[in-house]
C-alpha cells in the first residue's frame, strides 16, 4: 500500500503563481494536441517559479514537449483510447469505446499512485484527464469546460463530469472570471475549489513579430478531421498551411515544414489565421491579435458552440 502523503495544500487556495519550489506531476489529454499546446504556457510559467515538471505522456506529445524544454522529466504514460470515425457523430464514437475508457480510468489512477512515490511529487495536475488524480498528495484538474455543451436530455453526461471533477482537490479554469472565451462552457457557481486562472498561449513565450503573411491555415485534431479541413481550400493559391506530414495539402498551397518551433514563427507572422474552433486556438488567437475565421469539427459541439460564439 502507498502511505497517504500528507499535505496542507490541498486545503487552501491554490493558483499557479502560489506554486513555487514543487516537485509537478502533469498530464495532457490526448484528444489532438491542444491540451499539450496550452500546458506549454502553463509548464513555462510553472518553470519560472523554480518548480520541477515531470510530464506523463505518449511518445507524440513529448515530441513537441522537446521543441520547447529541455528540463522536464519525462514518463510514458498511455493516452485514452479514443476513437475518430470522421463522420462528426462524435457521441457514438466514444460510446463504442466506453468500456475500454472506463477500464483505462481505473488503471490510471493506479499508475499515477505509483508515479507519485516514484517521484516524490507534491502536485498533480491534470489537463482534463478525469483519472490522473492522486490521493497521496493535492491534485488539480484543468479545463475550460466546467459545463459540457450537451442536449437538456443528456443532462446525466454532465452530472457524471462533474463527479470526475469534483473527485480533485482543486478545479483550474482557463478564461477570465467574466468568462469572456469560454461563454457558457465556464461559467459556474462559486465554489472553494475552483479558480479561473486566466488563458494559457505558447504564443506568450515569444516576443511579437511583424505580421506579413496574409492568412495562415491550421489544420489540426484528429487527422481525418484536418483533412477535411484542409480540402475546403483547395484552389486557395499561397496559402500556408500548417498540418502533419500525413495530411496532404492542395496544388498551389504552401506547407509549412519543421518542427513546431518552426511552425509558431509562421503563425506568428499571420494577419489572418483559418483553424478549426478549438479552445486552445481561440486562446492563441486571442493572445497573437490576429484575425481569424473558425470552422467547427463537424458533430463536436463544444467546437459549434465555440465558433458560433466567436462569429465565425
Amino acid at each position: 500500500m502507498i502511505p497517504v502523503k500528507i499535505c496542507s495544500l490541498s486545503l487552501v487556495r491554490m493558483l499557479p503563481s502560489q506554486i513555487e519550489n514543487k516537485r509537478i506531476l502533469l498530464s495532457p489529454l490526448n484528444w489532438g494536441m491542444g491540451h499539450v499546446s496550452r500546458s506549454i504556457g502553463l509548464i513555462h510559467f510553472l518553470l519560472m517559479e523554480r518548480n520541477d515538471i515531470v510530464v506523463a505522456c505518449d511518445a507524440a506529445q513529448r515530441e513537441v514537449y522537446e521543441c520547447y524544454f529541455d528540463n522536464l522529466t519525462y514518463i510514458d504514460h498511455q493516452g485514452y483510447p479514443f476513437y475518430f470515425g470522421g463522420k462528426g457523430q462524435f457521441g457514438w464514437d466514444l460510446l463504442k469505446k466506453s468500456s475500454k475508457l472506463r477500464s483505462r480510468l481505473k488503471r490510471e489512477q493506479e499508475e499515477v499512485e505509483t508515479y507519485v512515490k516514484e517521484h516524490d511529487i507534491d502536485i498533480v495536475i491534470s489537463d482534463h484527464r478525469y483519472g490522473f488524480r492522486s490521493k497521496s498528495c493535492p491534485s488539480i484538474f484543468i479545463t475550460h469546460q466546467y459545463n459540457l455543451p450537451v442536449k437538456w436530455y443528456q443532462r446525466l453526461v454532465n452530472r457524471f463530469h462533474y463527479k470526475l471533477m469534483r473527485a480533485f482537490d482543486h478545479i483550474w479554469i482557463m478564461d477570465y472570471y467574466d468568462s469572456r472565451l469560454a461563454g457558457s462552457l465556464s461559467r459556474c457557481q462559486k465554489d472553494s475549489r475552483i479558480h479561473f486562472i486566466g488563458p494559457y498561449s505558447r504564443f506568450r513565450i515569444y516576443d511579437k513579430q511583424t505580421k506579413d503573411l496574409e492568412e495562415v491555415l491550421i489544420a489540426s485534431g484528429p487527422k481525418i478531421y484536418a483533412q477535411q479541413l484542409v480540402d475546403q481550400f483547395t484552389g486557395v493559391e499561397g496559402i500556408h498551411i500548417i498540418c502533419d506530414d500525413e495530411v496532404s495539402v492542395p496544388a498551389g498551397s504552401i506547407r509549412v515544414e519543421g518542427n513546431w518551433r518552426d511552425k509558431d514563427r509562421v503563425i506568428l507572422r499571420a494577419k489572418r489565421i483559418i483553424s478549426r474552433s478549438g479552445y486552445s486556438t481561440i486562446m492563441d488567437v486571442e493572445c497573437l491579435g490576429a484575425e481569424c475565421q473558425l470552422f467547427a469539427t463537424p458533430g463536436q459541439s463544444e467546437q459549434i458552440y465555440l465558433a458560433k460564439k466567436h462569429g465565425t
